[in-house]
């Protein structure tokens, strides 16, 4: 498939995921919701993405900026349910914003660079988060609250995304042609699933319980 079919797919995920999501507002939990307001900010970067992409035939800058926005939001949803590590998650956004801030300006400019380092960086945090929130929630609830009450299919989700996204970067620079394309599939499958996972733990979550 080509890019745009790709995209559109992409965009058809996400806007399920916004539907559900708004259709069953009132039984989502605080966490949940917050993932909700990442998947309405999502929805307009990957539009913005299209659109650079289309017009400038490059989208460096998007990733220069989003990369960091999506950490912070992500971050901020997760943090909730993150108990004595909530602190040091929150604080890594701090770090992450000056990090890229520094990796724009000296190592890797939007203009004509993408910004691997922060990615790379962002997908190793994000996969500590979700490591910790996994375990955290199999620690303080049973099987059935985990799935149906918290935000365990979008930890998922942002798991597989995330191994995925660190292992594709490194593998697409070694590979030949048809290695990268295939790479390039794998990261594209992977969206798709990330962005499933919102839609699919959306679509179980149980009424919220009284924080």
């Amino acid at each position: 498939m080509n890019y745009w079919t790709t995209t559109l797919i992409k965009f058809l995920v996400i806007g399920i995921g916004i539907a559900i999501g708004f259709a069953r507002e009132k039984k989502l939990n605080r966490t949940n919701y917050n993932f909700l307001i990442f998947l309405v900010v999502a929805a307009g970067g990957e539009l913005l993405d299209w659109l650079m992409a289309y017009y400038y035939k490059h989208n460096f800058v998007y990733y220069h900026v989003f990369r960091p926005l999506f950490y912070t939001l992500i971050t901020l949803a997760l943090a909730e349910e993150l108990g004595r590590m909530k602190r040091s998650f929150r604080l890594s956004i701090l770090f992450v914003w000056i990090a890229a801030y520094f990796n724009a300006k000296y190592l890797q400019p939007p203009d004509d660079s993408l910004n691997t380092v922060i990615i790379s960086l962002t997908c190793l945090l994000h996969i500590l988060q979700v490591l910790f929130y996994i375990a955290r929630l199999f620690d303080q609830y049973n099987w059935n609250e985990t799935i149906f009450r918290h935000s365990f299919w979008i930890a998922i989700g942002i798991l597989l995304h995330s191994i995925i996204s660190f292992l594709t970067l490194g593998l697409h620079n070694v590979l030949g042609g048809d290695g990268q394309k295939l790479v390039t599939n794998f990261l594209i499958v992977s969206e798709w699933l990330f962005y499933a996972s919102f839609a699919i733990n959306m679509l179980v979550q149980k009424p919220a319980q009284a924080e």
